[in-house]
């Protein structure tokens, strides 16, 4: 924590310096304007300031991170290029304008804003996982704000510098996933393996006693239960499979496959009852290059995200009917290219929705909101672990009202078997 703190103070030093250097070679040029004669060395001397404003403007826009100046009204006095391609908006039309109505939409002062705080401490203060909808994407960002003080020893303005953190932190929450997946797999890898020999023996004596009813005298009640016996194995050893699936790699197929195609036949594939009436929007980007992946693993990775979808839209709709409050099921499937050489496929819904304390297990093994014996909790968790060996990511958001889960794959795939 020094060392960060050391680090921010150095860097928001050296922003200071920057503004005051500016400021003064502003002053400068404006009382070099003012004579109406110049000799050769005010104009060379005249040349250099010039040259010198604009280093520090080219360095001051340089910086990776969003830079914004404010004042004691929190208007914007100053910002860099990136704090202005990150929002949308030229500079020109962001400077004067408050903080929090550029950058959050907001018509008043943020909630426990730092800027704030810095204003009344003059200390440096953070705000961290801050969110922000930025071009139909939920980012998250990290505030940072640090005092400028006159020569009276008086605040100011108030620097702040924004930190994107969305992939760090979609790293963190996957590498957790991933030690929970590598624990849960040691575990259980043994015990499916030893699981799996008595199921088999349990359907196979009950196969061979449905095929012959008659001659062990069974009635159609013991048929009955019979076949229930069968079913239940046949579900345990699916169930097996799928922690099977989780604790080990497999070999897989590498081929060029075209996402939207495949998107679209998986989609209409799926079939559950009472879906008749939901609607279904596709966006998909039609000049997406085809992309390395094992077609039948992404396949099982929509199905499971639809299925989710659909079945939250029949959870949404029996719960507005309940209360007489009219509903229509809306199912959203999109894809388009990033910049990054990945494809970006989303599915969203307006279904019942992920409580926000459950956010964050969604990918965890035999998590599951649904009833006892609607569910095993693989389906996300298994989904999380096909596309990491995609060498890609699966995230879950809420925007506007929608469920959306987003995949990011490689067009070109990089992987190891």
């Amino acid at each position: 924590m020094n060392l960060l703190f050391t680090a921010g103070f150095v860097f928001v030093t050296a922003i200071v310096v920057l503004l005051v250097l500016y400021s003064r070679l502003q002053k400068k040029v404006e009382q070099l304007k003012q004579f109406h004669t110049y000799t050769e060395r005010d104009v060379t001397f005249s040349d250099q300031i010039i040259i010198s404003k604009r280093e520090l403007e080219t360095v001051f826009d340089a910086i990776s991170e969003l830079i914004c100046i404010i004042d004691k009204n929190y208007r914007i006095v100053r910002v860099n290029k990136n704090y202005a391609v990150s929002v949308g908006i030229p500079i020109r039309s962001i400077l004067n304008k408050h903080c929090y109505q550029v950058f959050k939409n907001r018509s008043r002062i943020c909630d426990k804003c730092p800027a704030k705080e810095t204003f009344k401490t003059a200390n440096v203060a953070t705000q961290k996982t801050v969110s922000y909808r930025c071009n139909d994407e939920v980012r998250y960002y990290e505030l940072q704000t640090f005092p400028v003080f006159d020569e009276t020893g008086g605040i100011i303005r108030v620097i702040e510098r924004i930190r994107d953190v969305t992939e760090e932190k979609r790293f963190f929450e996957q590498l957790v996933r991933s030690e929970k997946l590598a624990s849960i797999g040691i575990m259980t890898s043994g015990v499916a393996h030893e699981m799996n020999n008595p199921l088999s023996g349990i359907s196979g004596i009950a196969v061979n006693l449905l095929q012959m009813p008659e001659k062990y005298g069974f009635n159609e009640k013991a048929v009955s239960r019979i076949t229930m016996i069968a079913d239940l194995a046949s579900r345990a050893t699916r169930i097996m499979n799928d922690l099977l699936h989780l604790s080990r790699k497999h070999d897989q197929a590498n081929i060029k496959v075209n996402i939207n195609t495949l998107l679209v036949k998986t989609v209409n594939a799926i079939h559950l009852e009472g879906i008749t009436e939901t609607e279904y929007q596709y966006d998909l980007e039609n000049s997406l290059q085809p992309i390395d992946c094992d077609p039948s693993k992404i396949q099982q990775v929509i199905v499971n995200l639809v299925t989710n979808a659909l079945q939250a839209i029949q959870e949404e709709k029996s719960r507005c009917e309940s209360i007489g409050k009219e509903y229509k099921g809306l199912l959203q499937i999109s894809s388009c290219r990033q910049k990054e050489k990945t494809v970006l496929i989303t599915v969203s819904d307006n279904g019942i929705g992920v409580p926000e304390k459950n956010s964050s297990r969604i990918f965890d093994p035999f998590f599951s909101t649904r009833p006892t014996g609607q569910g095993t909790g693989l389906g996300l968790s298994i989904s999380h672990k096909i596309i990491e060996e995609h060498g890609g990511k699966i995230f879950f958001e809420r925007i506007d009202g929608l469920t959306r889960f987003s995949i990011k794959l490689p067009i070109e795939r990089k992987y190891n078997v």
